[in-house]
């Protein structure tokens, strides 16, 4: 007889299988973004690095861009958790830009792959307050309307960050950083605040403090 008590049981494999070929298809396709151009890669690669059936990724996307959007998605959300997570409690914007941007540079260390293919897919939020970065916009917000940084409007300041962030990124990854992390961390953070205009000073010392608090 089909209780309800026996009802769980019968439907918890059906749904634990499903959720693992959503697991194996998001994680083929973040491997394969990181690896070659999302032009580059079809479904049949996807499903042929994820070993399940291709009618299963149709179960799951409707298609390869729905997928490069949960890939990009799920990346960026468990960038974004480390971020607030580093600057919990902390109120001064300048002191939490720095430190975003050393997390950033810590997770690209830790997760290389992840931000391979986050740096891969990132054309596809052109949106300056996008949602990875609406936690840097709000800080640049703050900043400005404090007076603890100033000479940009927030537009401007946003992607000064992101942008130098995003050469560092790449840096790091194709392996042209000659230095240790740690130190390009307290000088790229350095530099993006001075580029916000906070004193020269102020900005190195928030940059080492940021750097040998984050990255390992």
């Amino acid at each position: 007889m089909d209780t309800l008590v026996n009802r769980p049981t019968t439907l918890k494999q059906p749904n634990r299988q499903r959720r693992k070929t959503r697991t194996a298809l998001i994680n083929a396709a973040q491997q394969l973004f990181a690896e070659t151009p999302i032009e580059g890669v079809t479904v049949d690669d996807i499903v042929d690095r994820a070993d399940v059936a291709k009618g299963s990724f149709y179960n799951h996307f409707g298609d390869k861009n729905a997928l490069a959007d949960e890939v990009y998605d799920e990346i960026a959300k468990d960038l974004e958790d480390h971020i607030v997570k580093n600057n919990e409690g902390l109120s001064d914007p300048a002191l939490r830009i720095a430190r975003a941007l050393c997390t950033v540079m810590e997770y690209a260390k830790s997760h290389p792959q992840r931000l391979q293919a986050l740096l891969a897919l990132e054309d596809r939020r052109t949106n300056y307050i996008s949602q990875l970065n609406k936690g840097l916009a709000n800080d640049v917000r703050t900043g400005l309307e404090i007076g603890r940084l100033s000479g940009v409007d927030l537009e401007a300041g946003v992607l000064t960050v992101v942008g130098l962030v995003g050469v560092t990124m790449r840096s790091m990854i194709s392996g042209n950083v000659t230095g240790s992390t740690k130190s390009l961390g307290s000088a790229m953070a350095a530099c993006a605040l001075r580029a916000l205009c906070v004193e020269p000073s102020d900005a190195a010392r928030l940059g080492i403090e940021a750097a040998q608090d984050i990255v390992k």
